[in-house]
């Protein structure tokens, strides 16, 4: 897995001129307030415990990434794909999930999610596990 430095993740969100490509890299506890990575290759991604609040990652590919314990409040996500993440622990109060793939994603009881959605309607399924440590 690749590590990556605050300013490097700076230099790649900002200085790049079309979608970033940051799938299996270990973006562990990054702060990411607000960043753009709309259309992101995030697949496989470590973003555990990461502050992505007011992030844009609409369109982008989160498939089998690790958002457990992520805060993605206020995150725009609408048309994302999420297809096996893990989400235990992680934050989504206001985030946009409209046209959102999260088949075979994992949540468990502290996962919350936006007013009124079902995460059990959009494919995403509980697990009685607690995975953080």
């Amino acid at each position: 897995m690749s590590e990556f430095t605050q300013k490097d993740i700076y230099m790649l969100v900002n200085l790049s001129q079309g979608s970033v490509w940051l799938a299996r890299a270990n973006l562990e506890g990054a702060h990411l307030l607000r960043v753009n990575l709309a259309g992101a290759d995030l697949e496989a991604a470590n973003l555990r415990g990461a502050e992505l609040m007011g992030a844009n990652l609409a369109g982008a590919n989160l498939d089998n990434a690790n958002l457990e314990g992520a805060n993605l409040f206020g995150a725009n996500l609408e048309g994302a794909r999420l297809i096996g993440a893990k989400l235990n622990r992680a934050n989504l109060v206001s985030a946009n999930l409209s046209n959102t793939a999260l088949g075979n994603a994992h949540y468990n009881s502290k996962t919350v999610w936006p007013k009124d959605f079902d995460p059990d309607e959009s494919g995403a399924f509980f697990v009685d596990v607690d995975e953080w440590s």
